[in-house]
């Protein structure tokens, strides 16, 4: 048997990602991903047992960092409204950088029933985020309308992530190129903490 080879393993990676990220886990073949890392299928089956096992750890690691880019925002003790804004600012960067990862998130997240949200405690992770104790306090004072911190992330969420899973819809319906696009979604930068906090504060 070959050694195992870290430069070999991770090209596999990455390589598993980007056709993954692509065409989701039924769309991918081993055979795909062999050619697009440079390797034989059998050196393939030597590093990762299955294609099941090698998704396993590419969907876990995007989704771990899709989830901690927005975890340790969360948690940072900044201001509310300074932390809305750094979590549009951050996130949207995140997302013209990495396009494809919020639709293979949502879609495998729907192939497996949101095992892997499970798994990683979201529901607990956020009730115990120090963003909603921020937020809860905020309310008590009366400084905000009273909403459900959940309803919240949702909106922010949703706010920046629909136009990379619409972009097709997007791009047609405001006629823009790829250029356009982008400096749509930067626009939207500006617009979604103003939107968020003029809400809070009615």
């Amino acid at each position: 048997m070959p050694e195992i080879n870290k430069d070999t393993e991770a090209k596999i990676k990455e390589a598993a990602k980007r056709i993954f990220v692509q065409k989701g886990f039924d769309g991918a073949r081993v055979r795909d991903i062999a050619e697009e890392a440079g390797v034989n299928i059998a050196l393939m089956n030597y590093y990762f047992r299955s294609k099941e096992q090698l998704f396993e750890q590419i969907y876990t690691e995007v989704f771990t960092g899709f989830f901690n880019r927005i975890l340790s925002i969360l948690n940072e003790e900044t201001p509310f409204e300074v932390k809305i804004w750094q979590l549009v600012d951050k996130y949207i960067d995140f997302l013209l950088e990495n396009a494809m990862v919020p639709s293979f998130v949502l879609s495998e997240l729907t192939r497996n029933d949101g095992q892997i949200f499970k798994k990683f405690n979201v529901s607990g992770v956020i009730q115990n985020a120090y963003f909603t104790k921020q937020l809860k306090d905020e309310i008590e004072k009366g400084n905000y309308r009273d909403i459900e911190p959940l309803q919240l992330i949702m909106t922010i969420l949703g706010s920046m992530v629909f136009p990379f899973i619409a972009k097709p819809v997007v791009r047609y319906i405001g006629d823009l190129d790829e250029k356009e696009f982008q400096s749509f979604v930067m626009e939207r930068k500006k617009i979604i903490p103003v939107m968020i906090m003029t809400y809070l504060r009615t």
